[in-house]
């Protein structure tokens, strides 16, 4: 392995125990998991702009993606 990938392989194990840490703290969940139903909650709104401006697929796509996610925030991660 080279250096660089070594690098690379010592700050990815750095982040993960980090991330992995941090994700024990339940202030820390509460903020990620607001802040991932707010981007979602933002595509849906989005998509109601888009759709009055008359971009239907795009409205499409995008509310389905923020639905889906919010659906799957809300039945998968309830911990």
């Amino acid at each position: 392995m080279s250096n660089v990938d070594q690098k690379i392989e010592n700050a990815a194990n750095k982040i993960e125990r980090a991330a992995n840490k941090a994700w024990k703290k339940r202030s820390f969940r509460i903020v990620s998991k607001s802040i991932s139903a707010a981007a979602e909650i933002g595509l849906m709104i989005g998509a109601a702009h888009l759709s009055e401006k008359g971009y239907k697929s795009a409205a499409t796509c995008l509310f389905g993606l923020g639905a889906v996610g919010l659906v799957c925030d809300l039945l998968f991660n309830r911990k």
